[in-house]
Formats: C-alpha cells, sequence, structure tokens
C-alpha cells in the first residue's frame, strides 16, 4: 500500500472513533422513573391500532406484555380481561383465557395467553376479541397501549 492509502486509512479508523460514544451510566436523564406499567408490545411496534388475524382452532395464541420500569425482586401476577363491548367472540366457544399471566421476578416481559377454539363461524364472517390489560395493585397500564385485536377467522 502507499503512503496516500495509509493516511486514508487511518484517518477513518480515528474518525470512526471520534464519531462514535455510549451513554454514560451513570447519566439519570436516560432512566425511567415514572410508575411501573405494563403495555402490549405488538401495538408498540405499528402506528395506528394493532390487529392480531388468527385462524378458527388456532390454539394457543401468545402476546408478549412489556413491563415499563425497573425490575421487580418477586414474581409480578398481572390481570387481563376481554372488553365484551368491543368483542364478538363468545368465550367458551371462539376463545378462551385465564385472565392472568406471571412477569418473573428481574424480568421485563410476560405473555398474555388465549387459546382459540374450533367454533364455527360461517364463511366469510370473522369474530372479533380484544385484551385488555388491567394490571395489579403495584403496575398500572400504558392508556397508549392497554390493547390487543385478535381477528378470528375460519
Amino acid at each position: 500500500m502507499n503512503k496516500l492509502n495509509i493516511k486514508v486509512v487511518l484517518s477513518v479508523i480515528a474518525l470512526v472513533f471520534v464519531m462514535t460514544s455510549c451513554f454514560e451510566d451513570d447519566n439519570d436523564e436516560n432512566k425511567y422513573d415514572g410508575p411501573a406499567l405494563v403495555e402490549f408490545n405488538s401495538p408498540t411496534l405499528t402506528t395506528g391500532s394493532y390487529v392480531r388475524n388468527v385462524r378458527v382452532g388456532v390454539g394457543l395464541v401468545t402476546e408478549q406484555v412489556n413491563l415499563i420500569s425497573p425490575h421487580f425482586s418477586t414474581d409480578q401476577t398481572v390481570m387481563f380481561t376481554v372488553d365484551a363491548a368491543n368483542s364478538t367472540a363468545v368465550e367458551g366457544t371462539h376463545y378462551s383465557i385465564d385472565g392472568t399471566f406471571t412477569i418473573a421476578a428481574n424480568s421485563s416481559v410476560g405473555d398474555a395467553d388465549i387459546q382459540i377454539l374450533n367454533g364455527a363461524i360461517p364463511a366469510g364472517e370473522s369474530r372479533t376479541v380484544v385484551l385488555v390489560l388491567q394490571g395489579n395493585d403495584l403496575i398500572g397500564v400504558s392508556e397508549n397501549y392497554k390493547s390487543v385485536r385478535f381477528v378470528i377467522r375460519p
């Protein structure tokens, strides 16, 4: 390599080191210090409302739930329900839920499960079920990402 190429390579390497940096660990500006909240993960990845299409009889479907806070040192049982006013699916016919899930100690996520049953849905129609997070005594709910809609199709 000639001297010009060596200078260019060394300049690029030096520029990479000068132009990159990391956040300092002790910078409180980047730490969340609000109340503990939970949110469904999938709606945070899209704009607008989130709809998950599933087939009748598909079985267990899992939705990740994020904890927005420092980790808890103990397991946290979090509740969720079905928004009956905005759901057309029938519990026991089209779906079933336990209504609780656990965020393990020192973890940031849990899984809300819904069992999609083999209930009859006529061709060309669908049924909707909307899950809504409820939280617990220590954990509130993120208003923007508290629900997820499932559309069950034949």
